[in-house]
């Protein structure tokens, strides 16, 4: 409480004024309302799904509109006016960007299984009375089948055909983008890193450049100074890579000394970098006093010892091991890289100055004789990720077009299409349209019953559920969707509806492919959110309430109070 004296000297006791107050709902209206959220989402993503789906105009304020077929861009566009409709809406946008940031594809998938999870749990616990916990087993086990079962009919992509295959899926049919993809992925190999830029003429073109990426970005958005304040652009600069942790601003004065006589922009990647550290190299960023960036070194321990040691030998750096060699560094030590490109959660550093070829050379042997030693898959794949890091190739995609709509719509297929095709190589690919998830179907079946049957009838959900992806592609492209999922049902293996051509085939053999991994994370995180839903019980929001105070002495000394 507040106390102040009134004009007459009397004293006035000034409460809270309350400018928000919580609604509270309970049960099925509460879970009902959630729903009605999803359903809105689900409606807007789902409208893209396949080589038929729709376009969604998205209203941008002070500029044009922005027209895309990517179902998290129009996920992340979805604020309802309802509170708790809108959180219903957020659960999902969750889902699709759990699955984004994993795989980077697969989310409009994820959306509409997710909804029709948590419909049909809904249903079941509006008719009857059920244990929502053994609700949510049966839909967590059945889904873990059915990733299980995606993998085990998962096949490896042994040709650059079947590269392009994906990523004319994930492209909404561009042939002429899959194969810039596909040459992208011929010369990069499988551990290639890709950009995607605007191009300053209509043409799409691709340039292969020489380059290092790391997993880690910068650790202050303040370091900005390029893309609207989200990427750091730097040409000629210096490069400090330690792995020491940098606790004062005297443990790298030497290094800030050295760039600032040889008037270059430094790139610090360290294994920690203290708060007081960042705030100072901002300040000196901010004043122009020096170009700076800082970026913590990726992983820990000894993955982190040896990715730091293939960044410097790259680079043509030596790696600083402490604060005493750090206290001590000389301008040989700072590696010189042309350009440097740091957003929010990578770093790409571009041609070298200085490369020494045969040091280079002597470590991929190396890497290459690990391999060779490593027993698991996993082993296998970070090694390549570091010879590719060594042999430091970076594809470039400048996407061109006719107006900003255009460019924007296509750098969003793109994005898929790069993902996609990154997690096919990696994972393998099952057939597309929604049939691999068909073919899932007898996997559930074959279980045996549960003693349970709330635990059933999750399993039934999640079974219902697999047909909605080949049903909604079928929807969109404007034909009987009941009628094609019973036809695909019917098939075995790959055979399926390419809606594009509007006709039964197979699917593997006319390149309609999905990455595995999309399918998995999808099926993954949906039945983790629909799971998530049944078992809700209370929804709490904030409720807006307009103050009626009277204009009396006491609203009067209150205002004066605050300075009104």
């Amino acid at each position: 409480m507040l106390k102040r004296c009134g004009r007459d000297g009397r004293r006035y006791v000034v409460g809270t004024i309350r400018t928000y107050a919580k609604d509270i709902r309970f049960g099925m209206e509460a879970r009902g309302l959630l729903l009605k959220g999803m359903d809105i989402m689900s409606n807007a993503v789902s409208a893209t799904l396949g080589p038929r789906g729709r376009n969604v105009l998205i209203e941008r304020l002070m500029i044009s509109p922005r027209i895309t077929k990517d179902g998290i861009t129009v996920a992340n566009n979805v604020q309802l006016e309802d509170r708790r409709c809108n959180m219903g809406a957020q659960l999902l946008r969750q889902t699709t960007s759990k699955t984004n940031n994993d795989v980077g594809d697969g989310t409009t998938t994820a959306t509409i299984l997710a909804r029709g999870m948590a419909s049909q749990g809904l249903e079941v616990i509006r008719q009857c009375q059920v244990n929502v916990h053994a609700l949510r087993e049966g839909i967590l086990e059945a889904s873990r089948v059915v990733c299980e079962e995606l993998q085990s009919m998962s096949q490896n992509v042994e040709t650059i055909g079947e590269v392009e295959a994906v990523a004319t899926i994930a492209l909404n049919g561009d042939k002429r983008l899959s194969d810039m993809i596909g040459d992208a992925v011929l010369e990069l190999g499988e551990a290639g890193v890709f950009l995607l830029k605007e191009s300053k003429s209509l043409r799409d073109e691709l340039k292969v450049q020489e380059g290092v990426t790391l997993p880690e970005g910068f650790v202050s958005p303040l370091f900005a100074n390029q893309g609207n304040g989200n990427r750091v652009e730097y040409s000629n600069a210096l490069l400090l890579a330690t792995l020491a942790a940098i606790e004062r601003l005297d443990d790298i004065l030497p290094a800030l000394e050295l760039a600032k006589s040889m008037e270059q922009p430094l790139l610090i990647i360290a294994n920690d970098i203290s708060e007081e550290v960042v705030k100072a190299l901002v300040l000196n960023q901010v004043r122009n006093y020096l170009r700076v960036c800082a970026v913590k070194a990726p992983s820990y321990g000894s993955e982190q010892r040896d990715q730091m040691q293939d960044l410097a030998l790259a680079m043509g750096a030596n790696l600083l091991e402490n604060a005493t060699r750090l206290a001590a560094v000389e301008g040989e030590d700072l590696g010189v890289v042309s350009e440097v490109i740091v957003d929010s959660s990578s770093t790409h550093l571009l041609h070298p100055r200085i490369h020494n070829e045969d040091q280079v050379h002597a470590r991929v042997q190396h890497i290459g004789a690990l391999m060779e030693e490593a027993v698991t898959d996993e082993e296998v794949d970070k090694l390549k990720e570091r010879m590719g890091r060594l042999f430091g190739h970076l594809a470039t995609i400048y996407v061109g077009g006719t107006n900003d709509l255009e460019v924007s719509e296509k750098k969003d297929r793109l994005n898929d299409a790069l993902h996609a095709v990154h997690g096919a190589i990696s994972d393998g690919i099952v057939p597309g349209g929604g049939t691999a998830y068909l073919r899932c179907i007898p996997a559930l079946d074959a279980l045996p019953r549960p003693d349970r049957s709330e635990h059933q009838i999750g399993r039934d959900i999640v079974r219902n559920a697999l047909r909605l992806p080949c049903y909604t592609i079928a929807r969109n492209a404007g034909v009987n969707a009941d009628e094609v999922v019973r036809k695909v049902l019917e098939g075995s293996g790959s055979f399926g509806y390419d809606a594009a051509a509007r006709e039964y085939c197979d699917l593997k053999e006319r390149g309609i492919v999905d990455p595995t991994s999309s399918l998995r994370a999808a099926m993954s995180e949906a039945a983790g959110i629909a799971s998530l839903l049944a078992t809700t019980e209370v929804l709490i929001t904030e409720e807006h309430i307009s103050p009626k105070v009277p204009r009396n002495e006491v609203t009067k000394d209150l205002a004066g109070l605050i300075g009104m």
